[in-house]
């Protein structure tokens, strides 16, 4: 989950996933026997944006049932390019931005990325892109490479997204990007509430689908009668962005958040989000979207569910994490630097029903991460996580015996698991 543009992070978790190999260059395969879930946010942050994109466009389109791509928010926040570009921008663009649309595309492309996509540095990693494919690379040619991925048919971008869905199960396991409020639970855009876990999976990718169709029939811009008129499409663009004030979706899987407790460490989600879960036969939830350093944090509650929570786009390695994943058990390889300079390499095994230590939260607000041997002396080690302030992470070992106290962690509401 969420590459963002960053080829060591993709090849690296294809070379260390069993079940998966690159067979020449960058061609994927997948065995017979594994289904391979990529979470969401191929693009972005990374100078490799393109290639990622082709990478897996190209395994989906030749292995389709052996490949999920689930869209994440970087991915789908993009449909709203060409028609800015033709005049329809924020209402929150300044007019000395406005003024820019006969002049210069280019500063304002970089404003709409800096100011509403949080990818900064988009621009110039496309631009890095180009120059390393041995294309023209001035502003105009940066722009219009976006344009043209965007373009249906054929655009790179838009075919990709148009492999993607918003939700996968798998057995007792449910995939989605971001997370979700009780309020996202059976909820379709447009639609009556689902009661029916599948039905509502279901729901939610032909909503994606009937979407991207009606982008492609109009990408752009329209006017009638002097007036901007909203896209068809516009609830898709909706669906996958975060309400003002909330910074989060309630509604939506793409960008819903569990929240963090006082010490930053993620949250389950509620108890009644759980019950809904279990008494249909989801046990675990798998997501991205919530950075949570170089290894995955597993949260477990007291209904018998756990959450997954995969996104290492901020982690310390540029290192792709791999979770191989039954409804028994959980397999980690990831490799993990710690805030003493030791880099670890890494394989573990979390089973579902595990109610030891790994989740459980230390006095001093450290999450752990995993429990594993041959990193202490004195038997076996916590591998603790905390976010602090700013994104500063602090990554330690601790051995098992003098962790201390642990107490579960919270729900949305505040709540002991």
């Amino acid at each position: 989950s969420d590459v963002e543009g960053s080829w060591a992070r993709l090849s690296s978790f294809v070379e260390r996933t069993p079940g998966l190999s690159f067979a020449d260059g960058d061609r994927i395969e997948v065995a017979a026997d594994v289904v391979f879930v990529m979470g969401g946010d191929a693009v972005d942050r990374g100078p490799a944006s393109r290639r990622v994109l082709r990478a897996l466009l190209d395994v989906k389109e030749r292995q389709p049932d052996r490949v999920v791509l689930l869209a994440g928010n970087r991915d789908l926040n993009k449909l709203r390019l060409v028609r800015e570009l033709e005049g329809s921008l924020p209402k929150k663009a300044p007019p000395e931005v406005r003024a820019l649309l006969s002049s210069s595309r280019a500063d304002v492309l970089r404003w709409i990325f800096a100011h509403t996509m949080g990818a900064q540095q988009a621009f110039d990693l496309r631009r890095e892109e180009l120059v390393t494919d041995g294309d023209r690379a001035e502003d105009d040619d940066v722009v219009d490479s976006f344009l043209q991925d965007l373009r249906p048919p054929s655009g790179l971008h838009f075919r990709y997204l148009q492999r993607c869905q918003l939700a996968f199960r798998h057995g007792a396991t449910l995939f989605v990007h971001g997370g979700f409020a009780d309020e996202a639970l059976g909820h379709v855009p447009g639609q009556p509430p689902v009661g029916d876990v599948d039905d509502w999976v279901h729901g939610l990718n032909a909503f994606c689908a009937e979407q991207l169709a009606r982008y492609a029939e109009q990408p752009g811009r329209v006017i009638v009668g002097g007036d901007d008129v909203e896209p068809q499409w516009l609830p898709l663009v909706l669906y996958q962005a975060p309400v003002k004030g909330l910074g989060r979706n309630p509604h939506s899987v793409v960008y819903g958040r569990f929240g963090s407790d006082p010490w930053n460490n993620p949250r389950l989600p509620s108890a009644s989000s759980l019950r809904w879960l279990r008494e249909r036969g989801v046990r675990r939830v798998v997501v991205g979207h919530t950075p949570c350093g170089d290894l995955p944090a597993f949260l477990k509650s007291a209904q018998g569910c756990e959450v997954v929570i995969a996104d290492n786009s901020r982690g310390r390695v540029d290192v792709g994490l791999s979770l191989t994943i039954t409804d028994d058990v959980v397999s980690v390889r990831a490799r993990t630097l710690l805030d003493d300079g030791r880099d670890l390499d890494l394989a573990y095994v979390v089973a579902a029903l595990d109610d030891g230590v790994t989740g459980r939260i230390t006095a001093d607000g450290h999450l752990v991460k995993a429990v594993v041997a041959g990193v202490v002396d004195d038997g076996a080690a916590g591998l603790l996580f905390r976010c602090d302030k700013g994104y500063v992470v602090r990554q330690t070992a601790h051995a098992q015996a003098g962790l201390g106290p642990l107490r579960a962690p919270v729900d949305v509401d505040g709540a002991a698991s």
